[in-house]
């Protein structure tokens, strides 16, 4: 009786009702629509919209003698160089640079010391002058590099090979002259590393000019008929297809289950205070524990139970996929990765924000989870950057399964630490809640003295 009253006060609560929209939209920006899209084209000619794979979809098995199989990730030299000069120069005539803080879209715009910054950067890569720079020939770089498509005319080419370089309009007196026929870069690859972690430190955080992000957007190798094949059996057998759509979900989930349920349980605890609730929940015979521990569990199953609901936008498809295909399909896969990938982040943010609000009966629980998910996201990688302390999970790849499987022992160590914190903060909730209801030591007690006292000895001085 008192879950389902505690569970139906927080649904009933305005802040779980924006939760819910938050979470909503989260999931709707990201992942909605990703499942049907690639059973749809794994049925055609189509190109997956989502897949890593250039040659269609996940789901769709290779055929012997096609023209391509689509590219996997490979850290090229030439490739990234060339991509990501490529982009450079582009973001560089156009000032402005897409940058992804905390994986959100913000335009960088520069100033000018810090645009010729990036011009001499520029210079040093390709050799040549700002009017060349200014004045690219469309078949300077590949007409697909990467994830950038060049539309545009054939380049002007001199009888002997190479490009000319049209003087631009505004009227530049720099040379502009003749040049090679496409990028060479001027640089080594270890110097072109070290101008791009300058580029980095000019635009900021979230910058595209990171290595991981440089070889995921430009570091793709073609892919043979025999890897294309051992591709797809891991989508089709050990993944038994759902796992793949399922990991992909909770890289999604993961970003808001790691914030915003601390709003939502702070916001309930002080509700408490403000509807003058403490004194008739300290007066109930309630024990402490029971009532934080089915408070806490009310609150999770508030929070987990839509995003269990949302797995099966993706999951109807998957077997009906299966039934139309004959290929089998775990159908507890979503609820198998929501349980060990999510759940641990929405505990600990739950416990963590109980403790901080019992404890100093103000929202400072938002305030220190938001610096925790502040710096998780900065510092952990898309895909394959799990460490000991990591809270939230990164795997933002439709294939990709050996990485998880790689580093499973780590994993299983950060979920199972995030759980034993998670039951320390509620220990400690339960033995502060206690002594509030007593009346014994609080932390508003406290500070509630010591500011007498100070004020007293403050007054006494002055009178002297």
């Amino acid at each position: 009786m008192l879950f389902a009253k505690e569970l139906e006060k927080i649904c009933l609560n305005f802040v779980y009702l924006l939760f819910l929209c938050l979470l909503l939209l989260s999931w709707y920006n990201n992942f909605r629509g990703v499942t049907d899209r690639e059973i749809s084209a794994s049925k055609s000619s189509e190109t997956s919209v989502f897949s890593e794979f250039a040659g269609g979809s996940i789901l769709k098995k290779p055929e012997l003698g096609a023209q391509s199989y689509g590219t996997k990730p490979k850290e090229v030299p030439s490739k990234i160089m060339c991509g990501g000069t490529d982009l450079l120069i582009m973001e560089y005539l156009k000032n402005s640079y897409a940058a992804y803080p905390f994986s959100y879209y913000k335009e960088v715009v520069l100033n000018e010391e810090d645009q010729n910054k990036i011009l001499d950067i520029i210079k040093e890569i390709t050799g040549l002058t700002k009017a060349q720079i200014t004045s690219l020939p469309d078949g300077y770089f590949p007409a697909v590099n990467g994830n950038i498509i060049h539309m545009g005319n054939d380049p002007v080419q001199t009888e002997g090979g190479s490009l000319i370089f049209e003087a631009p309009a505004s009227g530049d007196t720099e040379d502009t002259g003749d040049f090679t026929e496409h990028f060479v870069s001027q640089v080594s690859y270890d110097r072109f590393q070290d101008l791009m972690r300058e580029v980095e430190e000019i635009l900021g955080p979230g910058s595209r000019y990171s290595m991981e992000m440089l070889t995921e957007y430009f570091g793709q190798e073609e892919m043979t008929y025999d890897k294309a094949m051992e591709e797809y059996q891991k989508t089709i057998c050990d993944d038994r297809v759902s796992g793949a759509f399922a990991r992909l979900f909770c890289d999604y989930m993961t970003r808001s289950l790691g914030l915003y349920p601390v709003f939502v349980t702070a916001a309930f605890w002080l509700r408490d205070r403000r509807s003058r609730m403490e004194e008739l929940i300290g007066s109930r015979q309630i024990g402490t524990a029971k009532f934080i521990l089915t408070r806490c569990c009310a609150l999770l199953t508030a929070v987990m139970v839509p995003v269990i609901l949302l797995s099966f936008e993706s999951l109807i498809p998957l077997l009906k996929y299966s039934a139309d295909s004959g290929i089998s399909v775990d159908p507890f896969a979503f609820i198998k990765y929501i349980l060990w990938w999510l759940l641990p982040t929405a505990m600990i943010v739950i416990s963590l924000g109980t403790l901080l609000t019992v404890l100093t009966s103000s929202p400072a629980a938002i305030a220190v989870q938001f610096l925790w998910w502040f710096a998780d996201s900065s510092i952990t990688s898309l895909s394959g950057d799990v460490r000991l302390y990591t809270l939230m999970i990164r795997h933002n790849m439709l294939r990709g399964s050996e990485l998880i499987q790689e580093n499973f022992a780590v994993i299983c160590l950060n979920r199972g630490l995030l759980v034993l914190a998670s039951a320390l903060f509620l220990w400690l909730s339960i033995v502060i809640y206690k002594r509030k209801r007593g009346g014994g030591y609080t932390y508003e007690y406290t500070i509630q003295k010591r500011w007498s006292i100070f004020k007293s000895r403050l007054s006494a001085h002055i009178q002297k």
